[in-house]
């Protein structure tokens, strides 16, 4: 009985929720670099240098991620006082997942993100929804992805160029955890509820959907089925990292295997 009250957890909402405002403004800051390298940063190089367009579009996205990671800290060093471990989990609901009818930590509920990732990681390789997205590509054809952005290209131009693996490491670590992950699920999420209500998770869901007008070409397919599921489970269990295991697990995987292949000129 003592070690079920030492870890139940006050599920509350947390205090000094963001207004609508501030939810914008940190939206903006993380998602209007990220569409300026896109449409405007990449052109601009393209015109200027012989490399290969691909090659450079990738440094440029893992830059944009490093800075949500940057931006993340700066918002965090000025909320949580005193700046502590401990602190910073509270805040950031980095703990075990939490029984929502309990409040209790439960390792065991890690398996619905297992569960969660390995499904959405299949749904991804049937494309279901791929007919979605052909349609909003038809539908505003300015949006349509230029060749420099699609990775099956890059197995023409990567093979022998081991530094893009290299370069994978800070873009999956950015991407799942400390970057997108962090800012959107960590620094967001807990601090929404007090203009969405129940919804904070899937107006969450909306607002990560709408940052990636950096590749609108597949925006409905990345609504349906997959970014209001970070949100949902990591609402639903009070745990940052079940988001970013359905986020980031077998994708970061995938791309290392996709990757090495490329390099290798086997794919």
């Amino acid at each position: 009985m003592q070690e079920s009250q030492t870890n139940t957890i006050d599920m509350g909402q947390q205090e000094g929720q963001y207004t609508l405002g501030k939810i914008l403004g940190i939206w903006a800051l993380a998602a209007v670099p990220m569409g300026i390298m896109t449409w405007a940063v990449m052109p601009f190089l393209i015109d200027r240098f012989a490399v290969a367009p691909g090659l450079m579009f990738m440094p440029l996205i893992v830059a944009g991620l490093i800075w949500q990671g940057v931006l993340s800290y700066i918002i965090l060093r000025r909320e949580v006082v005193p700046f502590t471990r401990a602190n910073l989990a509270r805040r950031l609901w980095m703990n075990h997942p939490i029984e929502p009818q309990t409040g209790v930590r439960n390792k065991r509920l890690y398996l619905w993100a297992i569960g969660a990732a390995v499904i959405l990681f299949a749904w991804d390789q049937i494309g279901l929804l791929g007919f979605l997205d052909d349609a909003w590509v038809d539908t505003i054809p300015a949006i349509e992805q230029p060749d420099w952005a699609v990775l099956e290209n890059l197995s023409d131009i990567a093979v022998g160029h081991w530094w893009l693996l290299g370069l994978l490491l800070p873009w999956t670590i950015f991407n799942y955890v400390l970057g997108e992950e962090l800012l959107f699920r960590g620094v967001l999420l807990p601090k929404m509820n007090g203009v969405f209500g129940k919804w904070d998770w899937l107006a969450n869901a909306g607002l990560f959907t709408l940052y990636h007008f950096h590749q609108p070409w597949e925006m409905p397919s990345q609504l349906i089925p997959r970014d209001w599921i970070f949100p949902f489970i990591t609402k639903r269990f009070q745990s940052f990292w079940m988001g970013a295991i359905v986020h980031g697990s077998l994708r970061a995987i995938g791309l290392y295997v996709i990757f090495t292949l490329v390099i290798m000129g086997k794919l």
